[in-house]
């Protein structure tokens, strides 16, 4: 067997999902049977002896598998590695050869498996993390990481939002931010609100604002980081595209914190194109096998999250697929020695229903047995705007599963007055919280007067939409029902030619290659790609004179964000440039159905220094926001390095822009700061200063 055979192979052995398409994967049971049993055959050291990608990656995999075992697992076929992980003796076997399986061998055994024997192997392995009372991951634990997400990164918003998961027995593995806004005094000033939260209510958890490793180690000159974040990828081009760095550099930072934490989603690699022709499954297990190497050179706690669904159908179409994903992730996780957490998650354009969501994710707690579940307020991140698992489904579930939370959690929960395993939620609870919280702040009021405060802060934020303090389980579907059926409007919203006429300067409009709306949602490729007439036009605006900046609006995935902030931000923008002597493009572009690589192509027609690219973000906050996505487009030389590959890497975002999170008016000054430092350091994104 060569690489490419073996490459195909495992490609078609996969469980159909829509995403590996792209490799070569096709929806025929005949096909895909007859590949399981060329995989089942394969012996363990026909794979090892095979590179699948040319890359670093794949080079610091070899070196840190453990080859003691070879002489006697070198001759199993894969069939015999599938029965050993089925038999009585399996968490044991996992225990001493695991870490003696490359990542493609593991991946080959997950494809081999039914779902019922993944469920096996998932719910008789578990692989903690820490110890005594405070360990999670073991086989009577199952956990929860609060989400605290804010659109604006309002201290408030994330505050109850803490109060809120507490309220209902979440957050014993990690209390984890993800930041609306990604400059390092946002991270900062996040990392220390986590803190004084831990700190104040005494709470047996971690904390972690999820950057990425670089800006966090900047951090460190200024606060106190806990755990260090990161997502990773299965591909040396892939971790690249992600923070700019290949594996060895992301293990050299790794190496100055004290808690780790990886996030991870099949699907990664082949979205951003770094996907070297490996299927989907196969890179994520080889991503798992990033994460053990990052481990033998920083031996701390570590933790890895799987956001399974957080892409879109292009990647995972159906509930189906996304069931089977999470079971092979689980066992492929843990026969790589990881502490795993499941995301069980979709993105409004995936078509899933809340409720149905709901009943999948209980299916997956009690099959795949998770080492913890992401936790937000009310089933919908109000600031990443995708579906997952509600603070209020946790108690319940782990009555279910029959399992628990750290005992240290649950005894600190009862002492604060929330309850442990048996959570006392509602809105007394909440204020209870805050109350505690300002009092262990230094606040001596009373705490009747601090809990009333609390109380009329929890009704303001409940009258702007948050699911906090909610006790009323009609209500709060209704809710979750009012913000699926916004979010699926917006997802075929169209851009108002009167906004366009009002906010841009001599417009053009342009189009991609997307043949409508729903190819532009299914096949994400076609969004990034300008049609050939709309390049040319965009190449003859400025024979002249190219610019430096060049301003560019898309729909993206939600047009209304645009027809409601457009008339703010593209006047704002090119006046504050302007005033700071900066040359802004004569024309803004406006794309129908864009992405953000979309931008790049621009970028390379223009000759423009720098892209601004505005797009409508993901639906399903309940608002309409938009990002801007800033881009230097040459190299230290002065060269172009304009093209649809371009690294995400190498763009600033500017997220959550809206009136209830960061305002059109406070984005324009951002906005604008980015490029002015853009141009000074002349790059942009991780390597900004």
């Amino acid at each position: 067997m060569d690489r490419e055979s073996l490459c195909r192979t495992l490609t078609l052995a996969s469980a159909f999902k829509e995403g590996d398409r792209a490799v070569g994967g096709v929806d025929d049971g005949r096909l895909r049977a007859e590949a399981r049993q060329v995989l089942l055959a394969s012996t363990v050291a026909d794979i090892h002896r095979i590179a699948l990608v040319d890359d670093r990656v794949s080079e610091e995999l070899a070196r840190g598998r453990d080859r003691s075992h070879d002489s006697e697992l070198g001759s199993w076929p894969v069939a015999r590695v599938r029965d050993a992980l089925l038999g009585p003796g399996a968490a044991d076997w996992i225990r001493t050869c695991g870490r003696a399986l490359s990542s493609e061998v593991i991946a080959a055994v997950a494809k081999v498996m039914t779902r019922d024997e993944l469920s096996t192997v998932a719910r008789a392995s578990a692989m903690p993390a820490g110890e005594g009372a405070r360990a999670i991951g073991g086989v009577r634990h199952f956990g929860s990481r609060i989400q605290p997400n804010s659109p604006g990164d309002d201290e408030r918003e994330i505050l109850f939002s803490i109060f809120e998961g507490l309220a209902h027995g979440c957050g014993d593995v990690i209390i984890g931010l993800n930041p609306a806004a990604d400059d390092l005094d946002t991270i900062v000033r996040l990392e220390r609100l986590l803190e004084e939260v831990v700190r104040r209510l005494e709470l047996p958890t971690r904390f972690c604002v999820l950057s990425d490793l670089v800006k966090q180690h900047a951090a460190q000159r200024h606060t106190r980081v806990d755990v260090g974040f990161q997502s990773l990828a299965g591909t040396s081009r892939a971790l690249a595209g992600m923070v700019g760095l290949d594996i060895d550099g992301v293990a050299e930072l790794a190496r100055g914190f004290g808690g780790l934490y990886f996030e991870t989603g099949q699907g990664a690699e082949v979205t951003n194109g770094a996907a070297e022709g490996v299927d989907m499954g196969t890179l994520e297990a080889r991503t798992y096998g990033v994460a053990r190497r990052i481990g033998q050179s920083a031996p701390v706690w570590t933790i890895v999250n799987d956001v399974a669904g957080f892409i879109g159908p292009e990647v995972f179409a159906t509930a189906d697929q996304l069931e089977r994903v999470c079971l092979e992730d689980v066992v492929m996780a843990r026969l790589h020695g990881l502490t795993m957490g499941l995301d069980v998650c979709a993105t409004f354009h995936m078509g899933i229903a809340p409720g149905a969501l709901r009943d999948l994710t209980g299916w997956i707690v009690e099959r795949a047995a998770p080492a913890y579940l992401m936790a937000v307020a009310g089933n919908a991140d109000p600031m990443l705007g995708y579906l997952t698992t509600s603070f209020r489904e946790h108690a319940p579930l782990r009555r279910r599963a029959g399992r628990s939370m750290t005992p240290a959690m649950s005894e600190r929960l009862e002492r604060l007055g929330a309850g442990g395993d048996t959570p006392r939620p509602g809105p007394e609870t909440v204020a209870r919280l805050s109350a505690q919280y300002a009092r262990a702040g230094g606040d001596r009021r009373p705490l009747a007067v601090l809990e009333r405060e609390g109380q009329r802060t929890l009704a303001g934020l409940q009258e702007r939409g948050w699911d906090i303090g909610l006790t009323d389980a009609v209500r709060a579907d209704v809710r979750m029902e009012t913000i699926y059926r916004h979010a699926r409007t917006a997802l075929y919203a169209t851009l108002d030619e009167a906004v366009i006429r009002d906010a841009a300067s001599r417009p053009l409009v342009v189009r991609t290659a997307a043949i409508d709306r729903d190819d532009y949602l299914a096949a994400p490729p076609s969004g990034e790609r300008l049609r050939d007439d709309d390049a040319h036009k965009i190449a003859s605006l400025y024979r002249l004179r190219r610019p430096q900046v060049q301003l560019v609006a898309s729909d993206g995935l939600n047009a209304n964000a645009l027809n409601e902030q457009l008339r703010v931000i593209f006047p704002g923008v090119r006046q504050a440039l302007t005033g700071a002597g900066h040359h802004v493009g004569e024309h803004d572009i406006v794309v129908r159905n864009g992405r953000v690589r979309a931008g790049y192509d621009i970028g390379g027609c223009t000759g423009a220094d720098i892209v601004v690219h505005l797009i409508g973000e993901r639906p399903g906050t309940g608002l309409n926001t938009l990002s801007a996505y800033v881009t230097y487009g040459r190299d230290a030389a002065g060269a172009s390095r304009w093209s649809r590959d371009l690294p995400h890497s190498a763009t600033t975002a500017v997220c959550g822009i809206h009136p209830r999170g960061k305002t059109p008016d406070a984005a324009v000054t951002e906005i604008a700061k980015v490029v002015i430092r853009a141009v000074a350091q002349r790059r942009s994104g991780v390597g900004l200063e």
